[in-house]
């Protein structure tokens, strides 16, 4: 069911509220209706933009001020009519795998508004599939495609959940990976609350989390 989304107005992007060890990674795994993304250590941030107009929000419905490109997250927007991107601002001066500051970049992990529709009732499969139509494969990272100089999305995966949360949490941009049922569909973002039942999070252990 899709709603029409005319103008701009926020929407609280999807997020994962519980938290499960890693030790649970293949029981969810075997489920087979998972889908596993990288979790990055950034901020929330969500590109509203009609291709002429972007509007950066952070998850607490305030102004995200960020050091991006306005013009280069205004070439994000495909189609006619607003788009809403969901992602991940890195702003906190993490290290990538090749041990450098890997800041002021935006990596998109889900779509909520497209061609002036609001994408309701979609299941997470589907926005998926259409991020990867806007925004072919390139690898770049681990787990990473790069659509711009500094504007990623995430890559998504089914199978080998524990060897991937082994893999890039080596590294200090990482904190783990998101769960999403590839099934789960889209609520209406009125309230942080919404969209937390169709995911969860596995994160490393550091000083800062704990299970």
């Amino acid at each position: 069911m899709n709603t029409k989304y005319n103008r701009f107005k926020y929407i609280y992007p999807p997020r994962p509220e519980n938290k499960i060890p890693f030790s649970s990674l293949e029981k969810f795994e075997k489920q087979g209706i998972f889908i596993a993304q990288p979790k990055l250590n950034g901020s929330s941030m969500q590109v509203y933009t009609n291709g002429n107009l972007v509007i950066t929000m952070n998850r607490h419905k305030r102004v995200m001020i960020s050091k991006m490109d306005i013009d280069e997250l205004k070439k994000l927007h495909q189609g006619k009519g607003w788009m809403v991107l969901c992602g991940e601002l890195m702003n906190k001066s993490q290290k990538d795998e090749d041990n450098k500051t890997w800041n002021h970049k935006f990596i998109i992990f889900d779509i909520l508004v497209y061609k002036g529709n609001h994408l309701l009732k979609s299941t997470f499969d589907e926005r998926y599939e259409l991020l990867k139509e806007l925004y072919p494969a390139n690898p770049v990272k681990k787990q990473l495609h790069q659509i711009s100089k500094n504007c990623f999305r995430v890559n998504s995966v089914r199978f080998g959940f524990a060897n991937i949360f082994h893999d890039i949490t080596n590294y200090q941009m990482y904190e783990g990976l998101v769960l999403k049922r590839g099934d789960g569909k889209l609520e209406n973002g009125i309230t942080e609350k919404n969209n937390i039942r169709t995911q969860v999070k596995c994160r490393k252990s550091t000083k800062n989390y704990a299970f």
